[in-house]
């Protein structure tokens, strides 16, 4: 119990030394914070017709709205405030980011621990199957998938080529 709990304040001690891990912290909850928060933190749900109003498409960032409302982001062609929607879609995003995350850490620990359990033929297997799935490109799998779903490809693509070769060259 003592050595376990020398090695925690070891590992507090030495987090607190670097400002990068610090900063990384407090940027983390402050997101999370506001994502948790954001039906009381954004001037307006995007996601509810009736506080749209029509009148406020398009407003450039700081603008006033007729009923003295300042979007700060400005808004979009339905009159939705742009700083909601980032922090609803904040919502959505952790939201999806955490359950993929535990799914697949779940898959994980189930097809790893049955390979070491089993072991024999039943890891081989699952190390092929592993490999094989590796071998190809995530995003032959992302256009694998949308074919699969029945989408119109012409259109996604269309709509998504750009945002995709953007984080391409990111990579």
């Amino acid at each position: 119990m003592q050595a376990s709990n020398a090695a925690w304040r070891v590992w507090v001690a030495e987090y607190a030394e670097s400002r990068g891990a610090l900063l990384g912290a407090v940027l983390l909850l402050g997101l999370l914070l506001l994502a948790v928060l954001a039906p009381w933190v954004a001037p307006q749900n995007p996601y509810d017709l009736a506080q749209l109003d029509i009148l406020n498409a398009k407003l450039p960032p700081g603008q006033l709205s007729m009923d003295g409302m300042v979007f700060w982001l400005g808004t979009d062609e339905q009159g939705r405030d742009l700083w909601s929607g980032i922090l609803y879609g904040l919502r959505t995003s952790l939201w999806v980011g955490t359950v993929s995350t535990l799914l697949a850490v779940v898959c994980g620990l189930v097809m790893g621990l049955s390979a070491a359990y089993f072991g024999g033929w039943v890891d081989t297997l699952i190390m092929r199957l592993v490999d094989f799935q590796l071998s190809f490109p995530a995003i032959l799998l992302a256009l694998i998938l949308l074919a699969k779903m029945n989408m119109d490809l012409k259109k996604t693509a269309q709509k998504i080529l750009p945002q995709l070769l953007i984080m391409l060259e990111i990579m």
